[in-house]
């Protein structure tokens, strides 16, 4: 069996929305599928969902790549000074959140939008060291399905559960990670 070289690169909202052909597949194989069974419609609709998210100011993420093929990808984009009220989804964890929580959820703190990770590469720490890359050292926060296995990944990461929503009847987690201290 030869060896698979695995590569990261780092790119920029315009960066991510030029591979919009490679990643589209990758998150129709992990959002089709249980928990999330995604319909047809929102995964038809990721396209325009990546070009809203990495428009966002300072959107930026990451792409794994192996044998020049993208096996992964994560982005998000510094959290605004207030919770935004954009969307149903802005709105659903602006009126869950907790006050304490919601003060987690804005500047200085990065908002992790969307981690995915071609099933076939699951299991192996990609979606770990993705994670780590776009993090770095700094507060996050992101929403998932409590289900989902990135569930369990976020947890083993060292990041808190915090509170509980819904966004159209799904259910859904918000997770944060404090900032990591400088020498640790």
């Amino acid at each position: 069996m030869r060896s698979l070289s695995l590569v990261m690169r780092g790119l920029d909202g315009a960066g991510l929305r030029q591979l919009v052909a490679q990643l589209h597949p990758i998150y129709r194989d992990c959002f089709a599928a249980p928990p999330w069974s995604e319909p047809a419609e929102k995964i038809a609709d990721f396209p325009a969902r990546l070009a809203r998210h990495t428009s966002q100011p300072g959107a930026y993420g990451s792409i794994a790549e192996r044998d020049g093929e993208i096996v992964g990808a994560i982005y998000g984009w510094p959290a605004p000074t207030t919770l935004p009220t954009a969307n149903a989804f802005d709105i659903a964890v602006r009126d869950a959140a907790p006050p304490d929580v919601a003060d987690l959820l804005v500047a200085p703190a990065l908002v992790v939008a969307e981690l995915m990770v071609a099933p076939a590469h699951q299991g192996h720490g990609l979606g770990r060291e993705l994670l780590a890359r776009q993090v770095g050292d700094r507060a996050a926060w992101l929403a998932t399905h409590p289900d989902a296995a990135a569930a369990r990944l976020y947890q083993r990461a060292g990041w808190e559960r915090r509170f509980s929503f819904q966004v159209n009847d799904r259910p859904l987690a918000v997770f944060t990670r404090p900032a990591v201290p400088s020498g640790r």
